[in-house]
């Protein structure tokens, strides 16, 4: 299996306006660690199935100057002349599914939605149901971005984790991405139960984790957190309120369902209302998840320089 590809690709679907640039800037700080080739896809939904059939010059046009657009904000971004590694693509069609057939198509490693207040109402997609929809159905990360965005780069990243679940997928990739991008790991995990924190089970876990991350060099942090009567999703919320992370590393299903679609609400609600960027893990075999466990050995404790595929 190969774990090098020759180029390494971002998919950023944007809007034909000023938002552009939120993709552009998010798609960069990946792409100045990676050395990516970054996809600006811009989606026409007015054009339906009937409209392309029967008016193909009217569709013609309109791609014309949505080119064109496209063109002058990726050129006002860097002032003036646009990069070799960006590269522009115009689609008609239904959304999510356009989105999902470019992932598929240039095999991108990572696929960036910006969820800014005006993006909402012109990228569809972003009501709830259907973003969970696109996370799910990807065959790569998805970074979706509602509030603040990463500004020059990722230095805290923060892990929800369940102890009692098997958790191995997601204390991997935290490593993987923080060394990356030379960053400290967080770990929270909330217990429901009315236990003495130091004495219980979720604390050796907890202990192992931290340990385990501290052995390939990276700063990391852990917080045992009480429910106290409160919702996971509201305790961690709030812990990210407080924290500011620049990412959150989320796994969207159960480590062990790797074919079930369904994001749960626990994820699904850390997605939609967290401020900070959050990153989306679906494990899917023989992706990103398999990949990363062909490079990542556990058990001789090593680091191994990895790609995102």
């Amino acid at each position: 299996m190969n774990h090098t590809p020759e180029k390494r690709k971002i998919l950023a679907p944007v809007p034909l306006g000023s938002e552009c640039k939120i993709a552009i800037q998010q798609a960069m700080i990946f792409h100045k660690v990676y050395g990516s080739e970054i996809i600006l896809l811009h989606v026409k939904t007015e054009f339906s199935f009937f409209h392309r059939l029967l008016k193909p010059n009217r569709l013609k046009k309109y791609i014309k100057r949505a080119q064109k657009k496209l063109k002058k904000y990726a050129r006002n971004y860097f002032g003036g002349e646009i990069p070799d590694f960006i590269s522009m693509q115009i689609s008609t069609g239904e959304l999510i599914q356009e989105i999902l057939h470019a992932a598929k198509k240039t095999k991108c490693d990572l696929i960036i939605i910006s969820k800014g207040e005006r993006i909402v109402s012109r990228l569809s997609f972003l009501k709830n149901e259907n973003a969970d929809k696109l996370i799910s159905d990807a065959v790569c990360p998805v970074l979706t971005i509602s509030g603040k965005h990463i500004e020059k780069g990722i230095n805290d990243i923060l892990i929800p984790v369940d102890i009692t679940k098997k958790i191995t997928n997601k204390v991997a990739w935290v490593k993987y991405l923080a060394k990356k991008f030379n960053a400290k790991v967080h770990v929270i995990s909330v217990l429901d139960l009315d236990i003495a924190l130091l004495k219980s089970l979720a604390h050796r876990k907890a202990l192992e984790i931290e340990n385990s991350i501290k052995e390939v060099g990276l700063d990391v942090n852990v917080e045992l957190v009480k429910a106290d009567n409160r919702s996971m999703h509201d305790v961690v919320l709030s812990y990210i309120d407080e924290l500011n992370p620049d990412l959150v590393l989320m796994m969207t299903h159960q480590e062990s369902i790797l074919f079930d679609n369904y994001i749960g609400k626990f994820a699904s609600d850390i997605i939609h209302r967290s401020e900070s960027p959050v990153f989306n893990l679906v494990p899917r075999k023989e992706t990103l998840i398999g990949n990363l466990f062909d490079s990542f050995d556990t058990q001789k404790k090593s680091w191994q320089d990895i790609n995102l595929k």
